[in-house]
């Protein structure tokens, strides 16, 4: 049988530009889901930028102990990379 595996790409990306000495950025925005319920695994991210340069985005891993890791975090030239990492025990990504 066929191992099934959902990728689900999403992809609306406007290419980061940065002309030299500049500070001018282009918007973008991404995100993928990755889910496979016979090896039980998922993770996911999703990512947007704005003009300004700054950065926010999440990602998330479905831990082998069962737990879903999830970090959120946002990236600007004032405070660098700035996370939150959030824990939720006996997740199930994969149902629902």
């Amino acid at each position: 049988m066929f191992r099934q595996l959902f990728i689900v790409i999403s992809l609306a990306y406007f290419v980061y530009s940065a002309p030299q000495g500049a500070d001018k950025y282009e918007a973008y925005q991404y995100q993928y889901e990755v889910k496979d319920p016979e090896k039980q695994l998922f993770f996911d991210k999703n990512e947007a930028g704005d003009a300004s340069g700054k950065v926010s985005g999440q990602y998330s891993v479905w831990l082998p102990d069962g737990r879903l890791m999830t970090v959120k975090y946002s990236v600007d030239k004032e405070s660098g990379y700035v996370s939150d990492v959030d824990f939720k025990e006996n997740a199930n990504p994969l149902s629902g």
